[in-house]
């Protein structure tokens, strides 16, 4: 069985201007599979980023659409970029859709998220986050170091050459959900101190007086791209996990956010109460 390529912002992006270069030559999906020998459905999917075409098919479509030698050189070298496996892809307990979320993480430059329980992964600690993913998997011990070990590495964007730009905001009640014990949660509030002082990484806390707002449903994330690549959501449910990508979701996601924001104490005074909780735990 062939190993599973999430796709990714390069996908999307090569599947964008395919599908741009066949509505100018005005060819249907299916006049188009007709004259390659492949099926229009599997070019619908290339053209949204959801299979990662080979260069191979790339260069076959942009003869048929008659694309200049320049921009052929360009797209066919994202074709050969994008099929490059990220670190994740060889991971082999994760689901699909979170292999994609990774695969999307790793290419963004900016994600604004909220939680309302439990610290986002990019903030946790290992043995914070050895002691949520244990949960309904206590015997599960390999696929628990798998899942740990991802989530440590997925850290590293924040730390990269050019990093992430993270902007997270937690409920008060986060602070106060006893996740591992005392010792793991202090040792994660002062991680969380300890991040919030990267030049790239703002931490909000909501505090509980700030009441009713626009995400009292859940937690969600929204990432940012360049190269006018357009946002994506991104939320966990117990049914699995969704992506959002209209435009219409999107702006809901950011006016949310907004919201949050704006109800939430500031960056300054966010740390002092984190700080305050590290006192509490001992």
């Amino acid at each position: 069985m062939p190993r599973f390529t999430p796709p990714t912002p390069r996908s999307r992006r090569l599947g964008r201007e395919l599908r741009g270069l066949r509505e100018h030559s005005k060819l249907t999906l299916e006049q188009v599979g007709h004259e390659l020998r492949f099926s229009g459905s599997r070019l619908s999917r290339i053209e949204s980023g959801e299979i990662k075409a080979r260069p191979g098919d790339v260069m076959e479509l942009l003869e048929l659409y008659e694309v200049s030698p320049d921009q052929r050189t360009v797209l066919i070298e994202l074709a050969r970029e994008q099929r490059t496996p990220g670190w994740w892809a060889r991971l082999g307990t994760l689901s699909q859709r979170y292999l994609t979320y990774i695969g999307f993480e790793a290419e963004a430059i900016g994600l604004r998220t909220f939680e309302p329980i439990l610290v986002p992964g990019l903030l946790q600690t290992e043995e914070y986050a050895r002691a949520v993913i244990a949960v309904g998997r206590e015997t599960e011990a390999e696929a628990i170091a798998e899942r740990v070990n991802a989530r440590i590495t997925r850290q590293e964007v924040l730390r990269a050459a050019r990093p992430l730009r993270l902007h997270a905001i937690l409920s008060e009640a986060v602070l106060l959900c006893e996740v591992g014990g005392n010792v793991a949660m202090r040792g994660q509030c002062e991680h969380l101190v300890q991040m919030s002082t990267l030049p790239n990484v703002t931490i909000q806390v909501l505090p509980f007086a700030a009441g009713a707002h626009l995400a009292s449903y859940g937690g969600f994330s929204v990432l940012g791209f360049e190269h006018d690549d357009p946002d994506l959501g991104y939320i966990e449910t117990l049914a699995g996990e969704l992506f959002l990508e209209s435009p219409k979701e999107i702006d809901r996601l950011n006016t949310a956010f907004d919201n949050l924001r704006m109800l939430s104490l500031s960056p300054a005074d966010s740390v002092r109460l984190i700080q305050e909780k590290v006192k509490g735990y001992g």
